[in-house]
């Protein structure tokens, strides 16, 4: 290792955070074998969040719901993200600080779906399970300390983290407009993505500081603009070879 260059940290923390989720979804295996579907019915209902479970005072909820994960596919797709912005974020910041980002986004996911809920979008008495909405807000801080580490989620292809944000962001929110605006059931709660992309921004801009965190902020702005372009320019391009193709020489 050159003499200048720093160690990379250890992301612990991550690591921890994916060993404690996984540790719940063994737990969830086994009551469901043992004890069967009305089991994992009442662990998600006791343990996962609701606005009607808050105002029964079930406090502990909007903790307790961020580690469990209601399928191995649910759990494996949030554990690899987890892995890739966690890590990212860790080496740039202290555990502290990443640990807050974590809760802090995952609070603020359920306080979306509270928003969500009281405005009839999302049902009050289902419960919301898994640690997508701090997985995002893991994500909106590391965009703003690292936006051009390079990670290989959701593609295998590595990707910088920025255009990845970019992507994965835009998804959710054509997929909540679209459930919203046909009423289609979903069993993800787009809305609580939302709250924790705004509590990774926010606390992006506070640890790195608003001059670059705008910087990044303006960068993703540009993103979002050039893709619509590209996309006409490529549907363009891709009009006129077809229309070359019939109209020619027969």
């Amino acid at each position: 290792m050159p003499k200048n260059a720093e160690p990379t940290r250890k992301p612990l923390l991550t690591y921890a955070l994916i060993a404690v989720c996984l540790i719940v979804f063994l737990w969830e295996a086994y009551g469901s074998m043992a004890y069967g579907k009305d089991w994992t019915k009442e662990m998600f209902s006791t343990y996962g969040f609701s606005s009607d479970g808050l105002l029964k005072g079930e406090w502990w909820t909007p903790l307790t719901s961020l580690f469990v994960h209601a399928t191995p596919d649910h759990l494996i797709l949030n554990m690899i993200a987890l892995f890739f912005f966690g890590r990212a974020l860790e080496e740039h910041l202290d555990r502290k600080k990443c640990l807050l980002v974590f809760f802090a986004s995952g609070l603020a996911g359920e306080g979306a779906v509270m928003v969500a809920t009281a405005l009839g979008v999302m049902p009050a008495a289902i419960p919301t399970i898994g640690a997508s909405a701090a997985i995002f807000g893991l994500m909106a801080a590391a965009v703003l300390v690292k936006p051009f580490e390079l990670v290989a989620y959701p593609y295998i292809i590595p990707l910088p983290l920025i255009v990845v944000a970019v992507v994965y962001s835009l998804y959710n929110v054509l997929a909540f407009l679209t459930v919203v605006a046909t009423g289609a059931a979903t069993t993800v709660a787009y809305a609580s993505h939302f709250g924790g992309l705004a509590a990774g921004v926010f606390l992006g801009l506070r640890f790195e500081g608003a001059k670059r965190g705008l910087m990044v902020l303006a960068l993703v702005v540009a993103i979002l603009i050039a893709i619509p372009l590209i996309w006409n320019l490529v549907q363009s391009l891709q009009a006129l070879n077809y229309t070359a193709i019939f109209s020619g020489p027969k």
